[in-house]
């Protein structure tokens, strides 16, 4: 669990990362822009690759940061009602495959699922 300070601190570089990603992503930014692809030199194709290299980096960064807080929004209050929940579903689960037990056993010894002998 983050602290809250580490929150707003993350969703500050969120934001800062946005801006930047903006920029860096902005065709209009990339050397050699206007040109067709033939009439690029060697320099501006490799400049302008890394350019798209670097905003998908900064793409990255940006998405695993907002994943985080993301994260953290849905571990809040709710997050003992989903576990409470959670355990509720698996407690069913047990019980049923329990009662799937039960059946099978009574069947291969002839006996009723309630354990009771036929009468």
């Amino acid at each position: 669990m983050m602290r809250p300070d580490q929150i707003a601190r993350l969703q500050e570089l969120s934001e800062q990362l946005a801006d930047s990603f903006i920029v860096e992503a902005g065709p209009a930014e990339w050397p050699g822009t206007g040109k067709p692809p033939a009439e690029l030199s060697q320099e501006e194709r490799g400049n302008a690759y890394w350019c798209k290299k670097n905003a998908m980096a900064t793409g990255g960064v940006l998405r695993y940061a907002l994943d985080l807080l993301d994260k953290q929004s849905s571990t809040g209050p709710d997050l003992g009602a989903q576990e409470a929940d959670m355990d509720r579903r698996i407690k069913d689960a047990e019980h049923r495959a329990a009662k799937a037990v039960e059946r099978v056993i009574g069947k291969a010894k002839g006996t009723p699922a309630h354990g009771k002998q036929p009468g």
